[in-house]
């Protein structure tokens, strides 16, 4: 199928986009580690899944052109890469729109609630129905991140524009 070929090449060219943006963060001199890791790490793994993405899809397509009696694959192999090939690009678009959600939250409602609320939806949208599962990983997952961001690695997270939780201390 055409459109199986057509989408890796997508998440590619957007894999493309988010280097040459990551690459206009101003760094210092010095700076081997700076605040355009991150981004540039992040681009490089879209890049690499759409890569990944374009060799299951080529994959594929010469696996149905295989005769019932062809022993070059066995039934353990195209059920493999057909599990390979499972999420759709629509889940992936909606991820990346849960992103940009995220920052705009973020900047709006400070990190507590943009978190909890972005972790909440994302663990629902890849399968987690038990709403105490769903609590429980929310709350100790923010918690976590909020520990480790704000009190290990000294990140100040700005107040949100809407909300402000450090009037509450946080």
């Amino acid at each position: 199928m055409i459109r199986d070929k057509v989408e890796p090449i997508i998440v590619i060219c957007l894999g493309i986009f988010f280097l040459l943006q990551a690459y206009q963060i101003e760094v210092g001199q010095d700076a081997l580690v700076g605040p355009r890791l991150v981004p540039v790490c992040i681009a490089g793994m879209i890049i690499g899944f759409g890569i990944l993405l374009f060799i299951v899809a080529w994959v594929v397509g010469r696996t149905e052109n295989v005769k019932p009696g062809d022993s070059s694959l066995s039934p353990e192999d195209n059920r493999g890469i057909a599990a390979l090939w499972a999420a759709p690009i629509s889940k992936i678009m909606f991820i990346l729109v849960i992103g940009f959600a995220y920052v705009w939250l973020f900047s709006a409602t400070g990190y507590l609630i943009a978190t909890a609320l972005i972790l909440t939806l994302l663990l629902f949208l890849f399968g987690t129905r038990n709403l105490g599962m769903l609590a429980i990983i929310t709350v100790s997952g923010t918690a976590g991140y909020y520990f480790i961001f704000i009190y290990l690695i000294g990140i100040y997270a700005p107040p949100g524009w809407l909300i402000n939780l450090e009037m509450l201390g946080f």
